[in-house]
């Protein structure tokens, strides 16, 4: 059996005999992307799947019209116990120097990423001036 390597990995792998053009290997991840790529392709380029789909997901919604109310507020009570998070009810952001990390969400289904923010230094002085001559 011919080996080739996966478009979506990057690893050699080999082929199916019963799958013409094989591209990915059997890998979930590879395999999720190679319906990603698949499904965006076909949305692109078939105005009759794209209204089926859009058709298929309003239907659905029509039916479901509380799921994504309930779908956050059962999300919002699964992670509320993390002692890291802040809640700050305000408008306006507050200035300052904060450091960004990104994680994946393993809940989700698909990419989604969660932001933590959190200040720099809370202490000194290094987020009161910041002017381009000091940096």
């Amino acid at each position: 059996m011919p080996t080739k390597i996966c478009a979506c990995c990057g690893q050699p792998f080999t082929t199916r005999p019963q799958v013409r053009d094989q591209a990915f290997c059997s890998a979930p991840a590879c395999q999720r992307e190679r319906r990603l790529r698949w499904n965006r392709e076909k949305r692109q380029s078939d105005p009759d799947y794209r209204d089926n789909q859009s058709r298929s997901q309003r239907a659905w919604l029509d039916r479901n019209p509380d799921y994504w109310r309930t779908y956050r507020n059962q999300s919002a009570k699964n992670n509320s116990p993390q002692s890291s998070t802040t809640t700050v009810a305000t408008d306006t952001p507050l200035s300052g120097l904060y450091w960004i990390k990104f994680r994946q969400d393993p809940s989700a289904k698909s990419d989604v990423w969660i932001a933590e923010i959190t200040p720099a230094c809370s202490e000194c002085r290094c987020k009161e001036d910041a002017c381009k001559e000091r940096t």
